[in-house]
C-alpha cells in the first residue's frame, strides 16, 4: 500500500507563547542563529520553556504537520477549539490534531488506507520534501510515477536542499528540517500551478521580503543616534524584531523585514564571521594614523582618507570626521577578507570632566572605580599622585583617568567675545580657550576675578582653561623661567581703561611664554634665568645662579643624568643668549634628546626637583643647537640684502651682515629679523646609506636633526629643497651638513643631493 506523504518542518511542537534562548542562539553559528530567529518570529519553529531548540531530535509527523500549515498560505486556518477527530489515530483531544486536520483540508498532507495519521513516526526526507513541495502549487501529478526521485529533483533546482544532507528514507532531525523550510521560504511558487495558488516566494505570506547583500551597520550599542529597538541597515533603518541577533553587526548577508518595517532576521553570507566588527576606543588622533586601545593593549590603525564611515546613520568618508575623532570615541572598523579596511561605524564616547580636584572623593565623582588605570600629565600613575587643583577626566569605554597638572600663573587681562559671555581669555599676553563650567564662571562677570588681577588657570587636556584657582591662592606665585624681552607695552585695567607700564615676558621650561606687568624697567634681565613673584598685579623678578649641581650623563632608558632620577614628565627647555647677534632663542625639547651627551655644570642654567627628589624642570644652555634655523643660502649681495632659504620657504632679509653666503648654513633669526649667519660643517666623503633616522658615511653612523633639510643642488647651483625618500631613493651623491658633533649634541642638519 502507498502512503501519502505530508511532513513540513517543525523545529518545535511547543505553542508561541514561548520563545528561544539568546545566549544559546548566540553560541551556535551566526546564520543558524539567524534562521532560527526568522522561523521563531513567523511563528514556525520555536524552542521549548528553556529556549531549547533540540535540533538533533527527530521530527514527527505530528510536529511537521504542524511546522507545515504555520510555514504555508493557510497558516491562520487552524482551528484550534474544534472537536473533529481527522484520523482514527488523531483524537481531537491532542494538541496536534487541529494542526493535523488544517494540513489535510488544506492538501499539503494525508494519512493511510487504514485511516490512520500515525502521528508519532518520524517524518522521512522524502515526505518533507514533497509536503513543501504541496505547499509552493506543485501538485504530485507532475512529477511521474518514479516517486521520490522527481519530487528530490525538483527541489534541488529550487535550492530547497541546501543543508539538509540526508537521502531516502532517513528520518529528519529538527536542524535537517529547519533548513528545509527556511530554503523553502525563499523558493519561488510554481509559476504553472492552477486555482488559488500565491505567486512568488513563500515568505510573501507572511508579510516579509528578503534583501540580499545588505551590511548590518550599527545598533543603539554602535551609533548612539539610534533607538534602543533601532537597527542600521545599508539598506534602511528597521526595528528590531524580537529575536534579532545584534551579534550580526558588522556583517553582510541578507537580511528579513516583516511590514515593511521589522527585521526579524538577519543570515550572514559565508565567510563572515561572529567577530565581524573590530572595536577600538580611540586614545589618541594622530596625523596619519588612528592609536585605538582594544582588548587591553594599544594598536595603530592605519584609516585611508577615502575609508567609508558610517555616522549617525549617515555615511560620509573618514577625511571629513577625522579632525573631530576625541579620546573615547569607539570605531567599529569592518575588514574585508583580504585584511583591507570595507567601513566603519563611528560613535561618540562619553568622557566625564574637566574636574578640578577639590576633595578626595574625586574618584567616584566621576564614575571611576579603584582599579581604574589613571594617566598623569601623559604618564601612567596612580589615584594617590593626583593632587588639588589638577584637571581631571574620565573614560568609561577606556576605563581610564587623565589627569593634568599643568597651572599658569599671570595677570587676567581680556576676555573675548565678552567678559558676560567669554569663550577665551588672555592671561599675560598668552590668549588660552576656556572649557568647563568652572572656569566660565569664575572668569565671566559673574565670576570673583578682574581684568588686572593675578590669577592661576588650571590646564586640562587640551591646553584649555578648565579652573581656576581661588584668588587666595593666587596673591603669591613664584614661577621660573628664560627672560625673552622686557620694556614697556599697552595693559587694560579692571575698569577697561588702558594704560603703558614696563613688562617682562618669560619662557617656563614647560615651552609657554607669558607676558607680565612690573614697576620698572627689567631689560638688563633679558637672557637670564629668574624668578618671577606676582602681588597685587605686578611682576617682581630676581635673577637666579647657575644650576650647577646637575651634570653627567645623559641616559633616556634609565631616566638619569649623572646620579640624579629625571621625572618621566620632566620638562626641559634649550635656551641661547647670543649677544653677538642681540637674540634670545628657546625651544622645549625631550630627553631622548639629549641622551648620550655629557652634560657639565655650565650647561644647566636651572633645574628643579619634586619632594620625591626627581628632576622636573630644567634650563639648558644651547646644549642642542635646535633653537636655530637651518638651510641654504641662495644669494647674498653687498647692499645688505640676503636671500636665504629655510625648509624650502625663500626669504629676503634686509641685515647690516658684510660677508658674503653661500651654500648650507645656520641662522639666527629673532622676529623679523635676521641677526646671523653661520656657515655649516660638511663631513668628509659622501653618503653610502641613508635612512629617516641615519646617514652612513664610511663606516660611521651620524644622526639626522628630525628636521633635516634635503636639497638638490641643480645645474645652475642653485637649491631645491626634496624630500628625505626622493633623496633616499634617488641616484645622487649626497654630502652632509652638521652644526656641531653628535657628542656634544649636534646633529645632520642639511643634506644636499647632487647628480653623479
Amino acid at each position: 500500500m502507498k502512503r501519502i506523504f505530508s511532513v513540513i518542518m517543525s523545529v518545535c511542537m511547543i505553542l508561541p507563547m514561548f520563545s528561544f534562548n539568546i545566549t544559546q542562539v548566540n553560541a551556535a553559528s551566526a546564520a543558524e542563529s539567524g534562521i532560527i530567529s526568522l522561523l521563531n518570529d513567523l511563528e514556525i519553529m520555536q524552542g521549548d520553556g528553556n529556549g531549547d531548540m533540540g535540533l538533533e531530535r527527530a521530527v514527527s509527523r505530528a510536529e511537521f504537520a504542524k511546522i507545515a500549515i504555520a510555514a504555508s498560505p493557510a497558516k491562520n486556518s487552524v482551528a484550534v477549539g474544534l472537536k473533529v477527530s481527522p484520523y482514527k489515530d488523531v483524537p481531537h483531544t491532542k494538541w496536534y490534531a487541529p494542526y493535523i486536520r488544517a494540513a489535510v483540508t488544506a492538501g499539503y498532507v494525508a494519512g493511510y488506507l487504514d485511516a490512520t495519521y500515525r502521528p508519532d513516526n518520524t517524518v522521512t526526507y522524502e515526505e518533507a520534501i514533497t509536503v513543501m513541495l504541496r505547499i509552493l502549487n506543485y501538485a504530485d501529478n507532475e512529477f511521474g510515477a518514479a516517486y521520490p526521485y522527481g519530487q528530490i529533483a525538483k527541489a534541488k533546482g529550487l535550492d530547497m536542499l541546501d543543508n539538509v544532507n540526508a537521502n531516502i528514507g532517513d528520518a529528519l532531525t529538527r536542524r535537517q528540517v529547519m533548513n528545509l523550510v527556511y530554503n523553502t521560504l525563499q523558493a519561488s511558487s510554481n509559476p504553472s500551478a492552477q486555482g488559488g495558488g500565491f505567486s512568488g516566494s513563500l515568505l510573501s505570506a507572511h508579510d516579509c521580503t528578503e534583501i540580499e547583500n545588505a551590511d548590518v551597520i550599527a545598533t543603539a550599542n554602535e551609533d548612539s543616534s539610534l533607538g534602543g529597538d533601532k537597527v542600521f541597515t545599508s539598506s534602511g533603518t528597521y526595528t528590531k524584531g524580537d529575536y534579532f541577533n545584534s551579534e550580526c553587526v558588522g556583517m553582510t548577508g541578507t537580511v528579513f523585514v516583516k511590514n515593511s518595517r521589522d527585521i526579524v532576521a538577519f543570515v550572514p553570507d559565508s565567510g563572515n564571521s561572529s567577530s565581524a566588527y573590530e572595536e577600538y576606543f580611540v586614545y589618541s588622533n594622530l596625523q596619519s594614523a588612528v592609536v585605538g586601545y582594544r582588548n587591553g593593549s594599544f594598536e595603530t590603525i592605519d584609516i585611508p582618507d577615502s575609508a567609508t564611515v558610517y555616522r549617525n546613520q549617515s555615511p560620509t568618508s573618514y577625511s571629513a570626521i577625522k579632525s573631530s575623532l576625541e579620546m573615547g570615541d569607539t570605531l567599529y572598523v569592518k575588514k574585508t577578507s583580504g585584511g583591507s579596511i570595507d567601513y566603519i561605524t563611528y560613535d561618540s564616547g562619553s568622557m566625564t570632566g574637566p574636574l578640578k580636584v577639590v576633595t578626595n572623593s574625586w574618584l567616584s565623582g566621576l564614575g571611576a572605580t579603584s582599579s581604574t588605570t589613571v594617566m598623569k600629565d601623559g604618564v601612567k600613575s596612580s589615584a594617590s599622585a593626583v593632587l588639588a587643583n589638577d584637571i581631571v577626566y574620565y573614560s568609561k569605554n577606556l576605563d581610564m583617568v587623565f589627569a593634568y597638572s599643568d597651572k599658569v600663573t599671570g595677570v587676567y587681562e581680556s576676555a573675548s567675545p565678552s567678559k558676560d559671555s567669554p569663550s577665551s581669555v588672555t592671561i599675560s599676553g598668552v590668549t588660552y580657550d576656556i572649557e568647563g563650567v568652572d572656569a566660565f564662571n569664575n572668569l565671566s562677570s559673574s565670576g570673583s576675578f578682574n581684568y588686572g588681577d593675578t590669577v592661576t588657570i588650571c590646564l586640562g587636556k587640551g591646553g584649555d582653561v578648565a579652573g581656576v584657582v581661588t584668588s587666595a591662592a593666587s596673591v603669591s606665585s613664584n614661577i621660573v623661567g628664560y627672560v625673552t624681552n622686557a620694556g614697556r607695552k599697552i595693559f587694560t585695567d579692571s575698569a577697561g581703561g588702558e594704560r603703558s607700564s614696563y613688562y617682562v615676558t618669560l619662557v617656563t621650561p614647560d615651552g609657554v611664554e607669558s607676558t607680565y606687568e612690573t614697576s620698572a624697567d627689567r631689560s638688563s634681565s633679558v637672557g637670564t634665568v629668574c624668578r618671577l613673584s606676582i602681588k597685587n598685579g605686578l611682576a617682581t623678578i630676581s635673577r637666579l645662579s647657575s644650576g650647577g649641581a646637575l651634570s653627567g650623563k645623559v641616559s633616556y632608558a634609565n631616566m638619569s643624568i649623572g646620579n640624579r632620577d629625571i621625572s618621566d614628565n620632566v620638562n626641559i627647555l634649550d635656551v641661547a643668549n647670543d649677544n653677538a647677534y642681540d637674540a634670545v632663542l628657546y625651544k622645549k625639547i625631550f630627553m631622548q634628546r639629549i641622551d648620550g651627551i655629557t652634560l657639565t655644570s655650565s650647561q644647566v642654567l636651572y633645574y628643579e626637583e619634586n619632594a620625591s627628589g626627581e628632576v622636573v624642570s630644567i634650563i639648558l644652555n644651547n646644549v642642542t643647537g635646535d633653537v636655530y634655523s637651518y638651510g641654504t643660502a641662495n644669494t647674498s649681495t653687498e647692499n645688505g640684502q640676503y636671500t636665504i632659504d629655510i625648509n624650502g620657504t625663500t626669504s629676503v632679509y634686509n641685515s647690516s651682515i658684510q660677508k658674503k653666503y653661500r651654500g648650507p648654513c645656520k641662522f639666527i633669526i629673532s622676529g623679523n629679523s635676521l641677526k646671523g649667519i653661520i656657515s655649516l660643517g660638511k663631513y668628509g666623503g659622501v653618503v653610502s646609506n641613508l635612512t629617516h633616522t641615519t646617514a652612513v658615511i664610511g663606516n660611521t653612523g651620524y644622526k639626522l636633526s628630525d628636521s633635516v633639510v634635503c636639497y638638490k643642488k641643480t645645474l645652475s647651483s642653485t637649491y631645491q629643497k626634496i624630500s628625505i625618500d626622493e633623496a633616499i631613493n634617488g641616484e645622487y651623491s649626497i654630502k652632509a651638513y652638521y652644526d656641531k658633533v653628535e657628542t656634544n649634541g649636534g646633529r645632520i642638519r642639511i643634506l644636499v643631493c647632487n647628480y653623479y
